[in-house]
């Protein structure tokens, strides 16, 4: 937490994260009378933690909330979400779906017991933080450790699959067989516990394939709970929600190649006031098939046109004069081959499928 005291001695802590926010709102708002509820939230979060790639004191944050969930199809659908999101940002294939379960609190109870025993005799050999963690009773905890001293004593500790309920057992196994049938490729991480002691059943990290970063970030990441409602006053009720760090996904997304391909729409010098308004028309028409399109403006030479286009790394550069005008055509050169073409305006809305994706 990162608390502090104000002018006033008062103890100040920031907000962590959302999810408790979220369900002391629906519960203050008599919102929870009629369910299932499906929320969102986007917002700055803070955590007195030590900066790291990819880790912030300051952080923005945007998640969602399936609030009374009690089928396991549930958690299927809400892990099919942040699929399909990383799946938009075109970060899916560099990422790998860890899942595991905490069971239900029979199940909890039996594997802590069994952690602790496994831990007591070992302690020595963990780091101050899972020695700590241990004192105050937070076993689970340890298993979340990213500390290098802890990670052969983790390795060796009892799995959570021998200590689930049946009940428990058969739930996580829907949740496996339903992302198998929409394939869904997943590991089963039995060491998986995320970090706030609230989570049950589901639990899961979106984590980046990257083999040369020694501590491997969690893009999108969250589970299953049901007592943070009785903490704000209410009753136990099943819920399941994720999250992802917007600065940590902008991070990653400067190490991935972009697919998207970009424009420069120059206006040649001329006296005719009819150019400028048919390069608006046409940087919507080329926007609307999901290219990033440039204008220039301003009566600038074309070779300074020119390395504004490859300042912004543009990947062709379209021209429109009197000439094309004329023609009802514009001219358009790949930068990097320096090829050029022209295509008519009626065939604009096929660029990309004619021109682009061809030469990719």
């Amino acid at each position: 937490m990162y608390t502090f005291q104000d002018k006033s001695g008062d103890s100040v802590s920031l907000r962590p994260e959302g999810t408790a926010g979220v369900i002391r709102a629906l519960r203050d708002g008599n919102l929870v009378s009629t369910l299932p509820r499906k929320v969102f939230y986007i917002g700055n979060m803070y955590r007195y933690e030590r900066p790291q790639r990819g880790r912030f004191r300051e952080f923005q944050q945007f998640g969602v909330e399936y609030v009374g969930c009690t089928s396991p199809s549930v958690d299927v659908e809400v892990l099919m979400m942040a699929d399909r999101c990383l799946r938009a940002l075109g970060m899916r294939e560099r990422t790998e779906l860890h899942i595991n379960t905490l069971g239900d609190a029979e199940s909890r109870l039996r594997y802590k017991q069994a952690l602790g025993d496994y831990f007591s005799s070992r302690l020595r050999l963990l780091s101050s933080d899972s020695q700590l963690r241990f004192e105050r009773g937070n076993i689970l905890r340890i298993l979340d450790s990213k500390n290098h001293q802890d990670q052969d004593v983790i390795s060796s500790a009892p799995s959570f699959d021998q200590y689930l309920s049946r009940f428990a057992s058969e739930r996580f196994e829907a949740v496996q067989s339903g992302l198998q049938e929409l394939g869904v490729d997943f590991v089963h991480n039995s060491r998986l516990v995320r970090g706030l002691d609230y989570y049950c059943d589901t639990v899961f990290e979106f984590v980046e394939k990257d083999q040369s970063s020694t501590v491997k970030m969690a893009l999108f990441a969250g589970g299953c709970y049901e007592s943070l409602m009785v903490s704000v006053g209410g009753s136990k009720l099943l819920c399941i929600g994720w999250a992802a760090g917007i600065d940590r996904l902008c991070l990653l997304s400067n190490l991935i190649p972009s697919s998207t391909t970009s424009l420069f729409i120059i206006s040649l010098p001329s006296a005719s006031r009819n150019l400028q308004p048919k390069a608006f028309e046409i940087a919507e028409k080329l926007r609307e098939q999901g290219l990033i399109v440039h204008l220039s403006h301003g009566n600038d030479q074309l070779k300074k046109q020119l390395k504004t286009a490859d300042r912004l790394k543009c990947d062709y550069t379209v021209f429109l004069g009197d000439q094309e005008f004329k023609a009802a055509q514009v001219r358009v050169k790949n930068m990097q081959s320096g090829e050029q073409q022209t295509i008519a305006w009626s065939q604009l809305d096929q660029i990309y499928s004619q021109l682009i994706r061809p030469a990719k």
